[in-house]
């Protein structure tokens, strides 16, 4: 590693092949690349694909023109002289940038938008409302416990708290039922209004 960070410090960059052939064997999982990288980025040495390419980064860098004049070299490169494919894996995953804490979040409220929105689109549709309506019937005829329809995040449960959810989400299924009424009376007008 020594000697990666002094060719790097004497040309400016080093070349991903460099980095491959004088890699250390002991270094296998992607936290120790990163490490690997983000010690060459500290020092700054960058990694590139060819000496080629780091010159026009740095004509482009000086001048913050020139892309339209750069020549866009297609010819295939050597292949690498390893064909340890975890290797290479490790090698091109250590150049994608993971996931910050911010980028996390706005996923996970993503997610969590996603699933409200689903919930609500199948809430609304009326083969949901009747099964709720014949459960809360079960749930006051004592057919099925509150525990089955309702998940307790309470660790302390006791006979009231369980008693006053049971009566909320009564209440809950009664507006339910009295929506659903209003929807079938509306239905009902709906259907002798003349058409035209």
């Amino acid at each position: 590693m020594r000697q990666l960070i002094s060719i790097g410090k004497e040309k400016g960059y080093l070349l991903y092949d460099e980095v491959n052939e004088l890699l250390p064997a002991d270094i296998t999982s992607s936290d120790e690349l990163d490490d690997l990288f983000s010690t060459f980025g500290s020092a700054g040495i960058e990694v590139v694909d060819s000496e080629k390419t780091y010159r026009e980064e740095k004509l482009l860098d000086r001048t913050g023109e020139g892309a339209e004049e750069l020549e866009l070299d297609l010819t295939p490169g050597a292949l690498d002289k390893t064909n340890d494919p975890v290797r290479m894996y490790l090698r091109e995953m250590g150049t994608v940038p993971l996931l910050t804490r911010e980028g996390e979040v706005e996923i996970a409220k993503r997610i969590e938008r996603g699933k409200l929105a689903v919930i609500k689109s199948i809430s609304r549709t009326p083969t949901i409302a009747r099964v709720i309506m014949q459960m809360g019937d079960q749930l006051k005829n004592d057919e099925r416990s509150i525990r089955e329809l309702v998940t307790f995040v309470d660790e302390e449960l006791t006979d009231e708290k369980i008693d006053d959810r049971k009566k909320q989400v009564l209440r809950q299924i009664d507006a339910v039922r009295k929506a659903w009424a209003a929807s079938e009376k509306c239905k009902e007008k709906l259907e002798k209004t003349p058409k035209g």
